[in-house]
């Protein structure tokens, strides 16, 4: 009951954002510029990876990081700098609820947001008769999501360890830059100077350590285009689309997913524990 009222608390804060909306607006007129100009609808179909999907793909990885790590991690420590967290903590509550509160509050917020500019963009093709298969659309969406949930627990992170909301600010952004801008040049320089026969491994692990890439790599693969990664990289491809692949990538996601949460509940209880 505690955790249901610090969901609702946050999500009627999330709402009353007037740039959480234009978050909103911008992504949905994005989505619905890309499905409209970017590329053949009948070329998009569940095995065709092309420029649509392509965009579609990069928008997601772009913008669904920032804004999740902006929201969450500002949310948290907006509460320790106003000293709203501490007024919590006066009541019986404990540090997992209040963290699990906030984290249901903060995905329904951006549930909303993405499902709105998905389903938007997904009506405008409905409506156009384009030649796009449905699970095409879901799967996107779905990976999305998975992206998104990935993020706000990185988020939540960044917010227990900040003690302002300049500082939560300044630690996204750098998460933000390092995993989606930086990330790729920093392992193409890599593959540079280690040894051949190691670039598979290199690769393989790669993906495994950052979010982004691991949901554009998930994202491909589950698509049926791993022929778009070249033959260097063939046997990667073929583990990624076999068992063992999929429930080492489903068990890196949920590791993503928890290991923050559980991180940052260490740090809260921590800092209550020391009132700062």
């Amino acid at each position: 009951m505690k955790m249901l009222l610090i969901a609702k608390h946050e999500l009627k804060i999330i709402s009353r954002s007037k740039w959480v909306l234009s978050f909103t607006i911008l992504y949905t007129a994005l989505a619905i510029t890309i499905v409209l100009f970017g590329g053949s609808a009948e070329e998009a179909g569940f095995n065709g990876f092309n420029r649509m999907a392509a965009s579609l793909l990069n928008l997601s990885l772009f913008l669904v990081p920032l804004l999740t790590l902006l929201i969450g991690s500002t949310s948290l420590a907006g509460d320790k700098e106003d000293g709203s967290l501490s007024l919590i903590t006066t009541y019986p509550i404990h540090a997992w609820e209040i963290i699990l509160g906030k984290f249901a509050g903060l995905f329904v917020s951006l549930f909303a947001i993405i499902t709105f500019g998905y389903g938007t963009a997904g009506l405008i093709l409905f409506f156009s008769k384009a030649n796009v298969s449905l699970q095409f659309f879901l799967i996107f969406y779905g990976f999305t999501m998975l992206l998104m949930v990935m993020f706000l627990g990185l988020s939540m992170l960044i917010g227990s360890i900040s003690t302002t909301r300049f500082q939560a600010l300044g630690f996204s952004l750098i998460l933000w830059a390092v995993s989606v801008l930086f990330y790729e040049f920093i392992v193409i320089g890599l593959a540079m100077v280690i040894n051949k026969q190691a670039i598979l491994g290199m690769f393989t692990a790669s993906i495994l350590m950052n979010p982004v890439e691991l949901i554009r790599v998930w994202t491909i693969i589950s698509m049926d285009s791993g022929s778009i990664f070249g033959p260097h990289l063939y046997d990667l491809t073929i583990w990624s689309e076999g068992m063992i692949g999929q429930l080492v990538f489903a068990l890196t996601a949920l590791v993503w997913v928890a290991l923050p949460l559980i991180f940052t509940n260490q740090l809260l209880k921590r800092g209550l524990r020391h009132g700062t």
